[in-house]
């Protein structure tokens, strides 16, 4: 079921319903069962998939506990991983896979022709696969220990408010407070109403509008410098506040239950490097991708020639990740680059300190890099790619650019008016911990935002498909 969606908000209510008549010791059996329904939902075939990957986890980390040597227990690791990501790989990428040889055997004369193969895919396969490897690499690293209660362990993995869309929590995070789970109190109240209430604004205000808004700009096949403005910036903050927007919603709810996620956004905007916006964006994936893959793989310990080595085949893994797209792999390999390119500038000029002009510049720069990112994150074929590129260069500026543009801007104004003072005061909560009249102002004008502008029947959160 969709966050944005009447079956949510009545399952979400039952569920508190019963929390709260539950109490503190059944909690755990409550929101477990609360997680399989969730899940369940979406369709019921794909719940024993979820259960392998969780049992998968579960016996690997208990059987290298118990192990009587180094090599057995860096068997039980190695083996839950491959299964882990091979699982993963047949049911997110055998389509695309077969899809490509098929492509590439007509195109050698040796097929008629290439056919489009479409699979069902698993929903929230990839974060609860991310999730599961870090528990068992954890694990194995000494970092946590094994987590010996299955209704715990089953309740860390099936946690219904972080379960399809992230963030990728970490057993050390979350474990501990669905171990020891804590009375429930009124700022997990009032500060869960804030994210809430900001993420559904988020969500249905600003990114269902300006989807609608600029989706006739992606359908087309040549683009002028006056469209991929339009598409590049409209699809940025779209984005962002889609993502970010049911990131908010999943720690708000999970606040509602006494537990507390991760912050998987920090301004990502305001970065003022490649490096820099990745400490910031989608959080939770950017330290897993350092942690269990760019460190491993030797990180920036063997010269410069590995370094951009091991960044690019780092992004490259975790465009795919996004998805069986050529689209997501050649955004991958542009991340890879520009934070390769960052961090050779930063070795050959060293670290500076930013004046207040040169910060600025600093972050307009980054955005220019970012948007077109998301430009490349977003269009659908290479060909679409070229031309947008190309139009970059194209000076031409439509009739209609400049309505549209005007449509756009309150949108992007309206996050740039709720988050530059969390931003500049450093205050995540600078709404909320105020006077009780000046709260109560902003939950209202929020949900006045979302009853009058908010899109009904959109469209399921862009990171639900990932």
């Amino acid at each position: 079921m969709l966050f944005n969606s009447i079956d949510f908000v009545i399952f979400l209510a039952v569920v508190l319903a019963v929390v709260r008549l539950a109490g503190l010791r059944l909690r755990n059996w409550v929101l477990l069962i609360a997680g399989f329904v969730f899940y369940g939902w979406w369709d019921w075939h794909y719940l024993g998939l979820l259960s392998f990957n969780c049992l998968t986890a579960y016996v690997a980390a208990i059987r290298m506990t118990d192990a009587r040597s180094p090599r057995e227990k860096r068997a039980w690791c190695t083996v839950s991983v491959s299964i882990c990501v091979g699982l993963l790989c047949y049911f997110k990428y055998r389509g695309f896979f077969l899809e490509n040889v098929t492509a590439l055997l007509a195109h050698v004369g040796l097929m008629s022709a290439a056919k489009t193969i479409t699979f069902i895919l698993p929903v929230g396969v990839s974060f609860y696969t991310f999730q599961a490897i870090a528990y068992i690499v954890d694990v194995y690293r000494g970092v946590t220990p094994a987590c010996r209660d299955l209704r715990d362990f089953l309740l860390f993995k099936t946690f219904f408010p972080q379960l399809v869309a992230g963030p990728i929590e970490r057993a050390n995070h979350l474990l501990p407070q669905i171990q020891n789970p804590r009375p429930i109190t009124n700022a997990d109240l009032v500060e869960g109403l804030y994210l809430v209430l900001w993420g559904y604004c988020k969500k249905v205000v600003i990114a269902d509008n300006l989807a609608l808004k600029i989706a006739r700009i992606y359908q087309q096949h040549d683009f002028t410098a006056g469209d991929v403005v339009l598409a590049a910036v409209g699809f940025t903050f779209t984005v962002y506040a889609d993502f970010s927007g049911y990131t908010d919603i999943a720690r708000g709810v999970a606040r509602w239950f006494g537990i507390t996620l991760m912050d998987n956004f920090q301004f990502p905007y305001f970065a003022t490097s490649p490096q820099d916006f990745w400490r910031r964006w989608h959080i939770s994936l950017g330290s897993w991708l350092r942690d269990y893959l760019y460190i491993p793989l030797g990180g920036s310990r063997h010269g410069t020639f590995r370094t951009w080595l091991n960044l690019i085949i780092t992004m490259l893994i975790g465009g795919l990740w996004h998805g069986p797209a050529w689209s997501y792999v050649i955004w991958g390999a542009y991340q890879g680059l520009i934070l390769s390119l960052h961090r050779t500038y930063v070795a050959w000029r060293g670290e500076r300190r930013h004046s207040h002009l040169s910060r600025a510049a600093c972050i307009a720069g980054n955005f220019l890099l970012t948007i077109y990112g998301m430009l490349l994150f977003r269009l659908g074929s290479w060909e679409q790619i070229c031309s947008a590129t190309a139009g970059i260069f194209r000076f031409q500026f439509q009739a209609g650019f400049l309505p549209l543009l005007i449509k756009m801007l309150p949108y992007c104004a309206l996050i740039l008016l709720m988050e530059t003072p969390v931003f500049l005061t450093k205050n995540p909560w600078f709404f909320v911990r105020r006077r009780p009249v000046l709260v109560a102002a902003t939950f209202l004008f929020l949900f006045y935002l979302i009853l009058i502008m908010g899109v009904t029947g959109g469209d399921q959160f862009i990171y639900f498909a990932f």
